[in-house]
């Protein structure tokens, strides 16, 4: 009974600061991200309701690269306030070891752990995939959304401008500049147009219109009845891959080898850190200066400094590192904690 009211207690505790530091940096992180998903709608035409879905693909992965900081910051502050409460010396006095309070805590983080592998290697390739689908369609189609009397903007290398847009998707006096030549402008006048679609690739159909051809030495001029543009800008290929195809392609691509290694350990970032948080996290206030936040800040550096130096040379030096850092964890814990409370 009463490791059960111990364990809801601590819970209660860690919970209330998971809270207070997860919320603000998802509200920051999720800022941010409206800010990238408003450029591509500087490019592509994008309704509020397909703003909200391309939000919501990327959602795993702000939780992902979100989760395993907030536990580990939320644990050791979590120990710290008791700690300066001068609760875990009462908690001791009761017979509670550290070591327990390390067991107690040990279901929630593998639980987490769990959590961030489901994200890292299930949901975060699934949603990647989405979001370049999406953006792949909306490059492909966004010519079709074209407005008219609209600014800036494009069809391939053309800068478009038109006046009309029927309901039967007949252009109406359309003006096309083409400033990619340094030292040369091209300028297409026409009365009326059309987009159209060829082999999967997009095109823009003119009638009845005027070319010129702006040099600093002279200016040309034809007159067309029927002219065909295409749009020459490349759109990659978008094949999508179900889990196994998409992690399995690690024996050979570098890049998906080394995002395997890294999201398996930022996954098991807040278990291999569950001592630390417990070494920095439970000190005597009177004797014990705290330096949870420069531990933080110093663990979490040097943890993901360093596998991301090994995870570009070697999948072996960070299964090595991820030991040694486990093992230095539990040891310094029972050197530093364990056998002094």
């Amino acid at each position: 009974m009463r490791r059960t009211r111990l364990h809801a207690y601590l819970l209660r505790s860690f919970s209330g600061l998971f809270f207070t530091i997860f919320l603000p940096i998802i509200a920051i992180g999720s800022l941010i991200l409206f800010v990238r998903i408003a450029k591509i709608t500087e490019v592509t035409q994008m309704s509020f309701s397909e703003m909200l879905l391309l939000y919501g693909y990327f959602v795993p992965t702000i939780l992902f690269y979100t989760l395993p900081i907030t536990f580990f910051a939320a644990l050791t502050l979590t120990m710290v306030k008791l700690s300066n409460d001068f609760e875990t010396i009462v908690v001791f006095s009761f017979g509670v070891s550290p070591a327990k309070i390390l067991r107690l805590f040990t279901p929630l983080t593998v639980a987490t752990v769990g959590v961030l592998l489901l994200l890292s290697l299930a949901l975060i390739p699934i949603t990647k995939q989405l979001v370049k689908s999406f953006v792949s369609y909306k490059s492909i189609h966004a010519v079709l959304n074209i407005k008219a009397s609209e600014f800036g903007q494009k069809f391939g290398p053309w800068l478009v401008f038109l006046e009309k847009k029927e309901n039967n998707g007949t252009l109406r006096n359309i003006v096309l500049y083409n400033p990619s030549q340094p030292k040369e402008e091209q300028i297409l006048l026409a009365h009326r147009g059309a987009f159209f679609n060829e082999g999967g690739v997009m095109g823009l159909e003119l009638f009845d219109g005027e070319a010129y051809r702006v040099t600093p030495e002279r200016i040309e001029q034809i007159d067309f009845e029927r002219m065909k543009i295409y749009d020459t800008s490349t759109h990659e290929p978008f094949t999508y891959r179900n889990l196994a195809e998409y992690w399995l392609m690690a024996t050979a691509d570098a890049k998906r080898l080394k995002d395997l290694i890294l999201f398996v350990s930022v996954s098991l970032f807040p278990l291999l850190t569950l001592a630390f948080a417990l070494i920095f996290g439970i000190l005597h206030p009177r004797y014990d200066k705290n330096f949870s936040y420069l531990a933080i800040f110093g663990v979490t550096t040097l943890y993901y400094g360093i596998l991301s130096a090994l995870a570009k040379s070697t999948p072996a030096g960070s299964a090595l590192f991820l030991g040694l850092f486990f093992v230095s964890g539990l040891t310094l814990f029972w050197l530093k904690v364990q056998k002094r409370f």
